[in-house]
């Protein structure tokens, strides 16, 4: 018979990291701002918050906000604008744990330098 293993504990550095996580400002209070910088279509911010193309239709051109999960909405497009703008600082070898990059995305995500 097999033991179920005991989870890890959730000591102070845990602690501190989910701290940091949930307190943490990714500044985006609105998908225009995301689409100002970067050509996305509403389909794109869709795909990336996680709703509707709908959903951001709505809220893009008529105001109409999401009610239930706006927060999960903005989280999420933050942590993509957060990836745009600081990708270059994630160690290449990083994204093995995550999302592994093909040759290709490598390549163009961490060019050769001279």
């Amino acid at each position: 018979m097999s033991r179920t293993p005991r989870p890890r504990p959730f000591g102070p550095q845990e602690r501190t990291l989910f701290r940091l996580y949930v307190n943490c400002d990714l500044a985006l209070e609105h998908p225009r701002q995301l689409q100002s910088e970067y050509d996305l279509s509403y389909e794109e911010l869709a795909f990336i918050a996680g709703c509707t193309t709908r959903t951001i239709e709505r809220w893009m051109s008529q105001g109409q906000e999401p009610k239930m999960v706006k927060e999960v909405y903005l989280r999420r497009l933050s942590e993509f604008y957060f990836l745009l703008r600081c990708y270059h600082h994630i160690p290449p070898d990083l994204w093995s744990i995550i999302c592994p990059l093909s040759e290709a995305d490598r390549a163009i995500l961490y060019p050769p330098t001279e």
